[in-house]
């Protein structure tokens, strides 16, 4: 009965605020219903099921916990930490397990946190329970045991090497299930942000799996999950990289020129990505910059589908900012050779996108160099097809596909190339008379500015929507507004929030992101930040106010189009850019 009667307590209050459940008809039995599940959890002699119950009972209601009883937090930890041990029933330590990492996180004595860590055997019951666990119940302690480092550094950090090796154990045999991988990666990550004693251990006991697993006769998943793990801890590694963690540069470029694995050959382009931001001096020094740019001429070719190449376009757009000024014309212009060759190919419209960003970067770099290279070159799409000019495929494939470049960095670059590509028609003669797919009507300068033009519009088009969001958002009530009508319109207020959340990300990626998001891709979370992320964020072009360089361009313009109604387009999409002010 006990346990029926939690049970349902339990379903009946679960997501009511603290408040509001101390208003509800539940209020009064709010007191009787904590002290007696905190009674039973540390009562061994009660029934299995009625023990966790009330570990799960006390979960369910943390924040009530928290606010009412927290002198009761130390007995509780204390309690879970008991139940935890390896001789207790399964179902009672799960359950204790999401009680004790619950309440963890709310307790700021740190020498309470360390005993029980220590004292009561945690970490040794956590490492009994992932051995020979389910995929849920691994689930559970690998993310426990992240809370677990996050909350308690210090003392994780005096017990290094167990800890290295439990993940080194629990990865060699995840490898098959990428959701407990990811999970692996992420506490590998979270533990090596949290102190360079844990990076070093996991370096020592780790890195020579990985190694094993580079090579080229190892199974492919194998392989994979090698390369992964090996990126984060490249990403928290001391530079200049030495010992196992340099030797294992080689091998991975050497997998990148024999596999045919997509998911390998993405996670080898981040790892790679990595190295160059972290180390460029030693890629240098160790002759690596040729090797790369073979791995960038293989994933750009026709024996891989978009998947394997799917990060070709920011490696590359990372090696030539690094070590660009030193390739040879005629490297470069093999690789516009190659870059347009792929974009004719390509399906994935993320990958048509950072395709056409490299080729707009350098055109900035380099107008009249890349216009005479891709207008010397004769790109074959595919074979036994013709060929066609490199610079009239580009523009084809460019214009095709200017609607489809939504990214706040790919939009930045791509439309001001396009706005450079425009005044070079009127200095160079081949360029303005170009027949793009075939056709010289409308010409190509007009067609360049229609696609300025749409995107002056969908940057009027984003700033409306992103005024009228702000509108809506101003209308909600906070959350302190009414707390004496009982909360009979919460119903209501989620339906707006729920209208609001889905206008917001309809917004794609039009606003910078959440600060705590960028927090977690470049801190402790997110399997040790994410290289993509940094290389769009330090990207000077991320943070060009694209419409306003759209308007001054549009507005200086020194030839009337012939196309009234391209006119007319111009004329109201500037009008509109203009009224809304600067930074609108």
């Amino acid at each position: 009965v006990t346990e029926l009667a939690l049970l349902l307590f339990g379903v009946a209050v679960v997501g009511t605020s603290v408040k509001a459940l101390q208003r509800s008809e539940f209020g009064a039995l709010l007191p009787t219903a904590l002290a007696a599940a905190g009674r039973l959890c540390g009562d061994k002699a009660a029934p299995d099921l009625l023990r966790a119950r009330a570990f799960a009972l006390l979960r369910r209601l943390g924040d009530a916990v928290c606010a009412l009883v927290p002198a009761d937090l130390p007995a509780l930890l204390d309690a879970a930490a008991c139940a935890l041990a390896p001789s207790e029933p399964l179902v009672v330590r799960v359950s204790a397990c999401r009680a004790f990492c619950r309440f963890l996180t709310a307790v700021s004595d740190k020498p309470l946190r360390d005993r029980l860590l220590v004292e009561r055997g945690v970490l040794t019951s956590l490492g009994s329970l992932m051995r020979g666990a389910d995929e849920e119940l691994l689930h559970l302690t690998l993310e426990s045991l992240c809370v677990i480092v996050r909350q308690c550094i210090d003392t994780i950090v005096s017990v290094a090497d167990e800890l290295s090796t439990l993940i080194l154990e629990i990865w060699q045999g995840s490898r098959a299930d990428p959701l407990v991988g990811l999970q692996v990666l992420d506490l590998v990550s979270c533990a090596s942000a949290g102190d360079q004693r844990l990076q070093l251990s996991m370096e020592t006991v780790l890195m020579p799996c990985v190694l094993r697993d580079l090579q080229p006769e190892s199974d492919p998943h194998a392989s994979s999950s090698a390369v992964q793990l090996y990126g984060v801890l490249l990403k928290r590694a001391a530079v200049p990289l030495v010992g196992l963690l340099w030797q294992g540069v080689q091998p991975l470029v050497a997998l990148v020129m024999c596999s045919e694995e997509s998911g390998l050959l993405e996670n080898a382009c981040d790892v790679m990505v990595c190295l160059v931001q972290r180390s460029p001096t030693q890629i240098i020094d160790a002759g690596l910059v040729v090797p790369m740019l073979q791995c960038v001429e293989r994933l750009l070719g026709p024996g891989l589908d978009d998947g394997a190449c799917f990060f070709v376009g920011p490696f590359l757009t990372l090696l030539l900012e690094k070590f660009g000024s030193s390739f040879p014309p005629h490297v470069v212009a093999g690789l516009l050779h190659a870059l347009v060759a792929r974009l004719a190919r390509a399906k994935l419209p993320y990958l048509q996108q950072e395709l056409l960003v490299v080729v707009a970067r350098l055109l900035h770099q380099d107008m009249p160099g890349v216009v005479t290279a891709l207008a010397n070159a004769q790109v074959s799409v595919n074979e036994g097809t013709g060929s066609r000019s490199g610079m009239e495929l580009l523009l084809s494939l460019w214009l095709a596909n200017a609607e489809q470049v939504r990214a706040r960095r790919a939009r930045n670059v791509t439309i001001t190339a396009l706005c450079r590509l425009h005044d070079r028609c009127a200095e160079d003669e081949s360029l303005r008379s170009l027949r793009v797919d075939g056709v010289s009507v409308p010409p190509l300068a007009e067609r360049l500015l229609s696609a300025i033009v749409a995107a002056l519009e969908f940057e009027n088009e984003r700033c409306r929507r992103s005024t009228e969001h702000l509108k809506k958002a101003a209308d909600i009530p906070s959350d302190d507004d009414g707390d004496d009508d009982g909360g009979d319109d919460l119903d209501d207020d989620d339906k707006r929030q729920q209208r609001l959340l889905e206008d917001y990300i309809d917004l794609e990626d039009d606003s910078d992101e959440d600060e705590e998001v960028a927090e977690l891709l470049t801190s402790g979370g997110g399997a040790g930040g994410d290289s993509y992320f940094d290389l769009e964020r330090s990207d000077p072009f991320h943070s060009l106010d694209l419409r306003r360089s759209a308007v001054e361009f549009l507005a200086q313009l020194k030839q009337r189009p012939a196309d009234e109604a391209l006119v007319a387009r111009i004329t109201a999409a500037v009008r509109e850019a203009s009224a809304a002010g600067p930074g609108k």
